[in-house]
């Protein structure tokens, strides 16, 4: 018992000097998390443009206009889609598949959200596969 009062007394003793300096530690923490996430921002965009610009840069840019497209009821026309270009899908490398994995889940969280639905909407075990799942599947990512 002694020993949790005199921490406690210990914590109620910090002085203005000491509080000043965990808000300093704290606004040098969150400048280098805003860094990070500059960084990783850049990175990924890094990474789309890549994938814009890759061997198969046709093919992603008229299924990412189809998908600018998309309305709440053209999760089977997306699948068809996916399924239709699988042989060219397949060529990519796993990082690469990944990349445009990623673009499809944006382009369907975007779109979720222009439609005043929450961006993710993942099922519960039991739940038939969502389309986001079925492409996941079918493009080979795990």
């Amino acid at each position: 018992m002694a020993a949790l009062q005199s921490h406690s007394e210990g914590r109620r003793s910090r002085g203005p000097a000491q509080m000043r300096l965990s808000g300093l530690e704290a606004e040098k923490r969150l400048r280098a998390d805003e860094q990070l996430s500059k960084q990783y921002r850049a990175w990924k965009r890094q990474k789309l443009e890549a994938l814009l610009a890759g061997p198969h840069s046709e093919e992603i840019h008229d299924l990412d206009r189809f998908m600018r497209r998309l309305g709440l009821a053209d999760g089977p026309a997306l699948i068809a889609r996916v399924e239709a270009a699988a042989s060219w899908i397949q060529e990519m490398d796993a990082d690469a598949r990944h990349d445009l994995l990623s673009l499809i889940g944006r382009r369907i969280a975007l779109m979720r959200e222009r439609n005043g639905l929450e961006p993710f909407n993942d099922g519960v075990p039991g739940d038939p596969p969502r389309a986001f799942e079925r492409i996941k599947t079918l493009m080979g990512c795990r």
